[in-house]
């Protein structure tokens, strides 16, 4: 397991790469055109599309982890992303850290 500072590092950093699309039928969430290859690789295996509603739940997950206290007994709104889908983004931002 990585340090919980450097997660959080990272977890911040690829959640700016999220923009807001503001258009006449709502808001939007895009990858911003340099987001690293890898956080495209992570939405499409850790949740298996890549949706708007795939890209709600890695932001929401990210920016909770890189808030957090303690990563891994935080607080999630299951609304918003279960927490399974949580915790294998969690695990993945680990495994990609420690490398």
């Amino acid at each position: 397991m990585t340090d919980e500072n450097d997660l959080q590092e990272l977890a911040a950093e690829y959640a700016s790469c999220f923009d807001f699309d503001f258009g006449d039928s709502g808001i939007a969430l895009t990858l911003s055109e340099d987001a690293p290859p890898e956080l495209v690789s992570m939405i499409k295996d850790v949740l298996g599309d890549y949706t708007q509603e795939s890209l709600v739940k890695v932001y929401e997950s990210l920016n909770i982890i890189s808030e957090a206290e303690d990563v891994f007994s935080c607080e999630i709104d299951e609304k918003v992303c279960p927490l399974s889908i949580f915790c294998r983004i969690a695990r993945w931002l680990d495994k990609t850290n420690a490398r």
